[in-house]
């Protein structure tokens, strides 16, 4: 029988009686909660075992229900976006230098069928967030951005103003 990863969702955090002693409360309808990016130790880690094994560097790597897969080919990625569930996360992260800063997109499928896509390209202030009710589009702006085709972003966005098309 195999488990699934479970992630909780903190609710409060109290005290039965001493402040200095605090009990969480847990809520499992929370918020979704994505998968977090690698830390630099992290990509180290996986850089030395990638050489360790006599294999290339590691381009990109996707976070899947507590999985993680080695540079993702096109139809693996399509098979976790079809495979996401309500309130699940999938979750690309290039491995990039530290001066770089992450660099990354996410998918998570809401409870109303539609996709919130986020990307980062390096700092917090190059975030882009948006929502797609598309499973094509979004499939086709991952594997854009997996590609590292610099038309990624326009598989979601509608058209330019003035564009009559």
């Amino acid at each position: 029988m195999r488990g699934d990863a479970h992630v909780y969702r903190l609710g409060t955090v109290g005290s039965w009686s001493d402040p200095d002693d605090p009990i969480a409360v847990y809520n499992p309808d929370g918020p979704p909660v994505p998968p977090s990016l690698l830390t630099d130790q992290e990509k180290e880690l996986l850089r030395q075992a990638q050489q360790r094994r006599g294999l290339g560097p590691i381009g990109l790597v996707a976070l899947f229900r507590g999985r993680l897969a080695r540079d993702p080919d096109a139809s693996t990625i399509e098979s976790m976006l079809a495979g996401l569930r309500h309130r699940e996360h999938l979750l690309l992260q290039r491995l990039t230098d530290h001066d770089e800063g992450d660099r990354y997109i996410q998918v998570l499928l809401d409870e109303d069928d539609t996709y919130e896509v986020e990307h980062q390209a390096g700092t917090a202030a190059e975030r882009d967030r948006t929502r797609s009710a598309s499973r094509a589009a979004v499939r086709d702006a991952v594997l854009s951005w997996a590609a590292d085709q610099p038309s990624r972003r326009t598989a979601l966005e509608g058209p330019e103003p003035g564009d009559t098309t």
